[in-house]
């Protein structure tokens, strides 16, 4: 028996037949399934995420019924009025130039000059030996560790963000 019998023709391959589906909401934070970034570049009928490159389609386009062929439009909004990038983050950042902490790369500890830190990570100089850990961990002044793993890099910096132990 084929596996595709109770499907009816083309629904293979149209996205309602899948089942689940993530959607890209305009209206609202979106994070990417791929690497949790909140920044969009956003189209006509999907939303691409501007760190890893996932593409999602866009809710309006999906709930529309548009076509392949684009024979429906979507009339799209710009949400503006926002905070800037920095005053958007979920925690406080606190400045820490002039602070080394210790960064423990798959055990072997190495000096690490950070430039601002909050609970949620820390920004700090770029260390090559991070980019194929397999275990990263921060131990702060008063020999607290925390788990962490690579966010980001630009220049000469990279973003740790902490390892929440409970989401694994």
């Amino acid at each position: 028996m084929n596996a595709f019998a109770s499907v009816p023709p083309y629904g293979r391959n149209r996205a309602s037949a899948r089942g689940y589906q993530v959607l890209f909401h305009a209206d609202s934070v979106n994070r990417c399934p791929g690497c949790h970034g909140t920044n969009w570049l956003v189209g006509r009928i999907t939303a691409e995420c501007a760190r890893c490159g996932t593409a999602l389609p866009l809710a309006e386009a999906a709930t529309m019924g548009l076509d392949p062929f684009g024979h429906q439009q979507v009339a799209l909004h710009m949400v503006t009025g926002g905070k800037p990038w920095r005053e958007r983050r979920a925690e406080e950042r606190k400045s820490a130039s002039g602070r080394v902490l210790t960064l423990h790369i798959d055990g072997a500890p190495r000096a690490f000059a950070i430039e601002d830190i909050s609970s949620g990570g820390v920004k700090g100089e770029a260390i090559e030996d991070v980019f194929n850990s397999k275990q990263l961990m921060v131990e702060l002044e008063d020999g607290t560790t925390l788990a962490a793993e690579v966010r980001w890099r630009s220049g000469g910096f990279i973003g740790l963000a902490f390892v929440d132990p409970a989401k694994g």
